[in-house]
């Protein structure tokens, strides 16, 4: 019967009055009770490295991040030096970046400059980002990431994503007849991110170095971290992420999936099953990648009563 629902949901998500009627019955399941607050820690994603463009290995053209990772990462670095002579043509230029999505963050001489979301639907878009450059070398990082498959069809393998192939260009924002294609440069790479590949996320991890108290928000690649109790009975738990955009989440180490919220409040809401739990206490990581909403601060641990239907705020009563 499950089944047979989830089918007819997908069949009918093209009628707007379906969706209506969908988000009417989200809306009715998200009555609440507030419960304990979490408490947090939070620690800053380690890119040294990849600020100053140091990879593992190198190549003169722009690689398909499915090719590179190999189904390791979402997440893949593309690194290359830039050398201005001239700051009057140079010092304010536009980044231009043609890529087969979905999502690429711009780091220059180790400041985040921006990001670009495009629509999951999207195959391809060119992402536009006015950059200041210093004389010297200046180096351009971009983190490509990935959203797991966008769909089911044929030759999905052959389909190429990240920045594969460019173009990479600098266009000069005084004088836009010149332009620098960096589509040919030394381009440095990395797979994932030093974070995960450090396990943040597992509680059993030594010597991550989380920080207890002015738990930072704005502040993109932030990972965070809090305890709670295992909640009574055997109702479904989920983790409300309200005031998160863009991340990953793991409970005791056991990764639930990505989020992606957005605007879009309806998607707050993600399951955590039971067998994930401990007996008593918890511990629930996210990573931030966007870091421009509110933060973790009303993120709750909550249960679906099956009975009456509605999501009731489990009292953590857990300091982390």
């Amino acid at each position: 019967m499950v089944w047979k629902f989830l089918i007819a949901c997908l069949k009918n998500m093209s009628n707007p009055r379906f969706r209506t009627f969908l988000t009417a019955c989200l809306a009715l399941l998200c009555t609440c009770s507030l419960g304990n607050p979490l408490k947090w820690e939070w620690a800053s994603e380690p890119m040294q490295d990849t600020l100053l463009g140091q990879g593992t290995f190198t190549a003169s053209k722009l690689l398909d991040q499915k090719n590179v990772t190999a189904g390791a990462s979402d997440y893949l670095w593309y690194m290359t030096e830039v050398v201005v002579n001239d700051t009057t043509v140079w010092g304010k230029s536009t980044l231009q970046v043609n890529a087969k999505g979905p999502i690429i963050y711009s780091y220059i001489n180790g400041f985040w400059w921006g990001v670009y979301d495009s629509v999951p639907s999207t195959r391809s878009f060119v992402y536009d980002e006015d950059i200041s450059l210093k004389r010297g070398t200046n180096i351009i990082s971009l983190l490509s990431v990935t959203l797991g498959k966008s769909n089911c069809s044929g030759f999905i393998d052959m389909k190429e994503t990240g920045i594969v192939g460019g173009h990479v260009k600098l266009i000069s924002i005084e004088y836009p007849d010149n332009v620098l294609d960096l589509s040919k440069s030394t381009w440095s790479y990395k797979v994932g991110m030093n974070g995960m590949a450090r396990k943040f996320y597992d509680p059993k991890s030594n010597g991550v170095p989380w920080i207890p108290r002015n738990v930072s928000i704005g502040v993109p690649m932030t990972w965070y971290k809090t305890t709670f109790k295992t909640p009574e009975g055997s109702n479904l738990v989920v983790l409300d992420l309200i005031g998160l955009q863009r991340g990953k989440a793991w409970v005791n180490g056991q990764c639930i999936g990505r989020y992606r919220l957005g605007e879009n409040s309806s998607f707050r809401y993600y399951a955590v099953p039971r067998p994930f739990f401990n007996k008593d206490v918890n511990t629930l990581v996210l990573f931030e990648e966007l870091g421009l909403g509110k933060g973790p601060f009303n993120v709750s641990v909550d249960i679906i009563s099956i009975e009456s239907r509605n999501f009731v705020k489990w009292d953590q009563g857990c300091s982390s």
